[in-house]
């Protein structure tokens, strides 16, 4: 039994642990992460910046993108595990950057590709999102600067996804 819980806080500490860790993405210090060398950001689009039942983004989020793009990043893509690609490129098109739908995080191979036809560098690349278990783990894998944001709404999702609300909870408390 011991085995197995330094195993399970193992990896916890090497995959699921973020970087950074802020209530919303606009809590975030953007200008920071320009002056750390951060030069590309992939966000994830449900429940980071619109809850599942949304489909378009509110004023604030519009302003947000346009302040974070002031900032000189060389990229900036949203990427979501959402496998409606209409509502994946809404949510682009009405921020102005690229989109990703169906990217199967936190398999690494969709994030590998996107970050190859932008020549994105590992080093001077950070990823934002709210599920440990997709979003940060792939940017770990990646060896990305993870930023978790606390999911928008954590009351409106299927049971399953309360679940793993509640177990990421447990992960980030222990």
């Amino acid at each position: 039994m011991d085995f197995l819980k330094s195993r399970i806080k193992h990896i916890n500490q090497q995959y699921l642990r973020p970087v950074h860790v802020y209530e919303s993405i606009y809590d975030i210090d953007f200008g920071s992460l320009y002056d750390d060398g951060v030069r590309s950001i992939f966000v994830d689009v449900d429940n980071t910046l619109i809850s599942y039942s949304d489909d378009d983004v509110s004023f604030q989020c519009i302003n947000l993108f346009n302040s974070i793009k002031l900032y000189g990043f060389d990229s900036i893509i949203l990427m979501s595990n959402h496998s409606s690609t209409e509502r994946v490129n809404r949510v682009a098109k009405q921020l102005d950057v690229p989109g990703v739908a169906f990217a199967c995080k936190p398999f690494t191979f969709t994030v590998q590709r996107v970050m190859n036809d932008y020549q994105m560098s590992d080093t001077q690349t950070a990823i934002i999102g709210d599920q440990l278990l997709t979003d940060i783990l792939v940017g770990n894998l990646l060896n990305l600067t993870s930023i978790f944001v606390d999911p928008i709404d954590k009351e409106n999702v299927s049971f399953l996804k309360k679940l793993q609300y509640r177990f990421q909870q447990f992960l980030m408390t222990n």
